[in-house]
This record gives C-alpha cells, structure tokens and sequence, in this order.
C-alpha cells in the first residue's frame, strides 16, 4: 500500500499543498496531523507507524513534515526501515531504499532545521522590533524625525528672544527656511512632551 503522511502546524492550515505535490503517485490512505512538529505527540503518525506493514511505501511532501530535527527524522525513517516500509521524500527526490539515504537525511535535515531556527529567530526579532515601535511591520509609521544639530537648541533661544529672525536661523544652520520651520514644530513637540 501507498500512504502519504501530511503535517500542518495549525489547525487554521491547509495540507493541500502537500496534497498537490503528491498528485502523481497513487496514494491509497492519507493520515494528517495538524499539530506543530516540536510537538511529538502526533496521532495520525502514531496510527501509520501501527498500520504501515513490510513492503509498504510512505510519501512525505518533505523531510520537514516528518521529523522535528535531525534525531526524530532519522529515527522515524529508521522506525519505518525496520519494519520493512520504504519512505519517500518527494519535494528531495530521496528515499530509504538506496544506500545513501541516512548521509542525505543528515545533511538534508539539518539544513532543514537551521531553516526552522533562522525563521523563529527572524519571527522574534520582528515581534520585538514591533513591541519597540508599536506597529505590526515594527516599522515606524511616516518619515522619521531627523536629528537636530547640535547648535539648534542655542540659536532657536536666540529667536525666541526676539535677537535673531528664522531667516537668520536658517542662515546660521546652514540649511532651507523650509527645514528650520520643520525642526522648530520637532524641538517644540518634543519641548512640550518632556
């Protein structure tokens, strides 16, 4: 027999896409699990491992649908083997059945974990980079504010008492009317909130 096993990390998620991968090998049960694969407490797996018999023929979208790590894959494969069932990884294009199958599960696997860690690392970068800014991209939202020169505080004294006009502070910064007026709503924004 022909089984394909799928596995989906939520509930919310479709196995279709591993469906669809397999559409060209005739496959006569199906067991899926939607339960993350840390999780080693996955039914529909435990349920093909009792009904797999020798001769058998298991298809997996990907080394990543059967194993949480290098360990549990090649243990699982290894589970399977023993039994006297082949397992197949389409989306490798690999198999338990040559002689080279545990080197490439190995190397294939923990690539394929590195993955996993490097996109768990890049999802709590950017939640904490959200937390930080209070957004969801943790882009902050419009154009950032630009730093102040160091002198702006001293002259903008000036101007407010009454020695120096804007056009001269713009002159004195070195900079357009335009951004002197941007930089005095900035400076008394941030005067008034601290």
């Amino acid at each position: 027999m022909n089984y394909s096993y799928e596995r989906v990390s939520t509930l919310h998620q479709d196995e279709r896409r591993q469906e669809i991968s397999m559409e060209h090998i005739k496959i006569d049960q199906r067991y899926v699990d939607k339960a993350s694969g840390k999780n080693a407490e996955r039914p529909k797996l435990k349920m093909l491992l009792t009904d797999a018999r020798r001769g058998d023929h298991v298809y997996c979208e990907s080394i990543s649908r059967l194993g949480r790590n290098v360990d549990d894959l090649r243990r699982l494969t290894e589970q399977f083997v023993s039994m006297g069932v082949t397992v197949h990884f389409v989306k490798e294009g690999i198999n338990s059945s040559g002689s080279t199958y545990k080197f490439l599960l190995t190397i294939l696997g923990a690539v394929a974990e590195m993955e996993r860690e490097v996109s768990v690392e890049r999802v709590r970068e950017g939640v904490e980079k959200a937390m930080r800014f209070g957004t969801k991209s943790g882009i902050p939202f419009g154009r950032p504010e630009p730093v102040l020169p160091d002198s702006f505080e001293k002259y903008y004294d000036k101007m407010q008492e009454g020695e120096i006009t804007k056009v001269e502070l713009a002159r004195l910064l070195e900079t357009s009317r335009s951004t002197v007026y941007r930089w005095i709503r900035q400076f008394e924004k941030q005067k008034n909130r601290g």
